[in-house]
């Protein structure tokens, strides 16, 4: 059985800061990226995330993903008009935990690759706007510990934060482009476009 699909170029610390030196771009090492990035997230910035092997196939998960809180109503919006220069009617996927399926969804089963939709339960739908269709369904991504430990510990932590453990999800591209792979495309996507910060690798990048 299939359990990921992170089959795709993986860089080291030293890859990504060796990348971000030839940029000349301001960044910092953080001593704990993922609550970072948890922060940022819950405060309602939209965060490129680039971490471990790239995803193959079409699906951003985990891998090389742009992440937004879906608590906001008006975060969708931001991210089609902002960052993924898309129409704004395109709807958004979810990440969230795999151990808060059942909370969330009905007919919950495991959903790894966000190829199977889901329809929200009517209590949660108005709690995560931003990550629900206008039908009240979501095509979502289950993700465990065993599959993707970095990611499955930044929803967690997003968790602690909001109470929902749970994530907008969307590939780390913009409209017409390949979603990106390498730190210097990471690095060009995030200055070109309204996201908030890179975590890439254990570093941060921040637009002042």
């Amino acid at each position: 059985e299939l359990e990921n699909v992170y089959y795709g170029p993986g860089f080291s610390n030293a890859d990504i800061r060796k990348a971000l030196d030839g940029c000349k771009v301001p960044y910092e090492e953080a001593s704990d990226i993922v609550r970072r990035t948890a922060d940022d997230i819950a405060a309602g910035k939209i965060v490129g995330w680039f971490q471990g092997r790239m995803e193959f196939g079409a699906r951003a998960l985990g891998g090389r993903s742009i992440l937004a809180n879906p608590v906001f109503p008006g975060i969708k919006d931001k991210v089609n008009g902002q960052v993924k220069y898309r129409e704004s009617w395109r709807p958004f996927c979810p990440s969230l935990v795999d151990g808060a399926k059942d909370e969330y969804l009905e007919g919950a089963a495991e959903a790894p690759f966000m190829i199977v939709a889901f329809p929200v339960k009517p209590d949660k739908r108005s709690l995560i706007p931003s990550a629900v269709h206008v039908d009240g369904t979501v095509r979502p991504q289950t993700v465990t510990e065993h599959a993707n430990p970095r990611f499955h510990e930044l929803l967690s932590e997003v968790g602690k934060r909001t109470g929902h453990p749970v994530v907008v999800n969307t590939s780390f591209n913009v409209r017409g482009e390949p979603i990106i792979c390498t730190p210097l495309d990471a690095v060009r996507c995030f200055y070109s476009t309204g996201l908030d910060t890179l975590a890439i690798g254990d570093f941060v990048l921040t637009k002042r």
